[in-house]
């Protein structure tokens, strides 16, 4: 039997079509990671862009924080920049870029509820901050508090999947001593509200510590975001250490923020490193952690990624999701090059799978 060429052309076009779909099928079904980011205005960002602040993954998913620049309340967009309705990028941004890289069989959906200048009143359930009055809450600020707004888009959001991580900035408006002391047990408060009335686990909070330089206001309140850290289960504090900063008391500047966005997405991968985020009746739970561990040797221009135990496939990328290295075995060598600082891997033996952050330094 001979065949035609434009009829094994056609076979062949409809089998690559059909395997196209399919797998675009089961990525869409996958259900979605979803991300709640609350804070002030560091959280809110806002600083401008530069050539490198290009954020254009399909598989990053905005939760609209308002009706503004084309775009509707709580409708869904492929995150662009500017997820609290600010001109210009934020630490939400950075971190699905990143985060998205690493995880690239997820869908992430970040869900904005930031306000600029927000005590932590503002975000606990049944309390009406005494500066409720200062600030508005979208879209048409008719809440009491922050509370059972980020519930009701939470609410919206886990109909697509399940809550995978919390990443939250806030302080600088409670930085008097007396509210800073109070401060831990809040956010614990918090914590505990929004698992018990959604109905998710442990998963990772991500807290960025305030800034300590010279000219800061709060830096000494960095002590009670560390003992929250260690407080709430699966908590940790992201440094703010060393990052450039505005003229005031108070902000990051644009390089700054970037490097602290990236420390949220390298803590979140380390956090994920010991805990696997499953699917158990709608919820986020903790698995034990895997039993592959790994360091990075040799020296400089000559990094070798090693583990304990054989890898079936290994991928190392870099900050901006540029792929480096790729192999299998018990180690990988990354090319030979200039410092590249931030890593992230992917390794998988069998079904395990460990994920994890390096530092590549000259």
């Amino acid at each position: 039997m001979h065949c035609k060429p434009h009829f094994l052309f056609g076979v062949l076009l409809f089998l690559l079509t059909f395997s196209l779909t399919s797998a675009t099928a089961n990525a869409q079904a996958k259900p979605w990671k979803i991300y709640l980011l609350f804070g002030q205005s560091n959280m809110t960002g806002g600083q401008a862009p530069g050539p490198d602040d290009v954020f254009n993954n399909p598989r990053v998913k905005q939760l609209q924080y308002n009706t503004c620049s084309g775009r509707t309340y709580e409708q869904w967009y492929m995150d662009t920049g500017g997820l609290h309705c600010m001109a210009g990028f934020g630490i939400g941004d950075w971190f699905g870029k990143i985060v998205a890289d690493s995880l690239s069989q997820d869908t992430l959906a970040l869900i904005p509820c930031a306000i600029a200048g927000v005590d932590i009143d503002f975000f606990r359930k049944n309390i009406k901050s005494r500066r409720r009055g200062e600030f508005k809450i979208p879209p048409d600020d008719h809440w009491d508090g922050a509370y059972p707004w980020m519930i009701e888009r939470l609410t919206l959001a886990l109909q697509k999947g399940v809550m995978a991580g919390v990443l939250l900035h806030q302080g600088e408006a409670d930085w008097q001593t007396d509210s800073a002391k109070v401060w831990p047990a809040k956010v614990a408060e918090i914590m505990k509200d929004l698992k018990q009335d959604l109905k998710f686990g442990d998963v990772p909070l991500m807290i960025g510590e305030l800034r300590a330089d010279s000219k800061a206001c709060c830096g000494a309140n960095n002590v009670y975001l560390a003992q929250e850290a260690k407080n709430i289960p699966n908590g940790h504090v992201v440094s703010s250490a060393n990052l450039t900063v505005n003229n005031d008391a108070f902000h990051f500047d644009g390089p700054g923020l970037r490097e602290l966005a990236k420390r949220y997405a390298a803590g979140y991968l380390q956090a994920l490193a010991t805990t696997a985020l499953t699917r158990r009746d709608g919820a986020a739970t903790g698995s034990p952690a895997l039993s592959t561990t790994w360091r990075l040797g040799g020296i400089a221009g000559n990094r070798i990624l090693e583990f304990n135990r054989y890898q079936d496939h290994i991928v190392i990328r870099d900050s901006r999701g540029r792929l480096l290295a790729e192999g299998s075995g018990l180690s990988l060598r990354l090319p030979d090059g200039s410092k590249r600082g931030l890593l992230f891997f992917q390794a998988k033996a069998g079904s395990a799978i460990s994920r994890g952050t390096l530092f590549d330094m000259p």
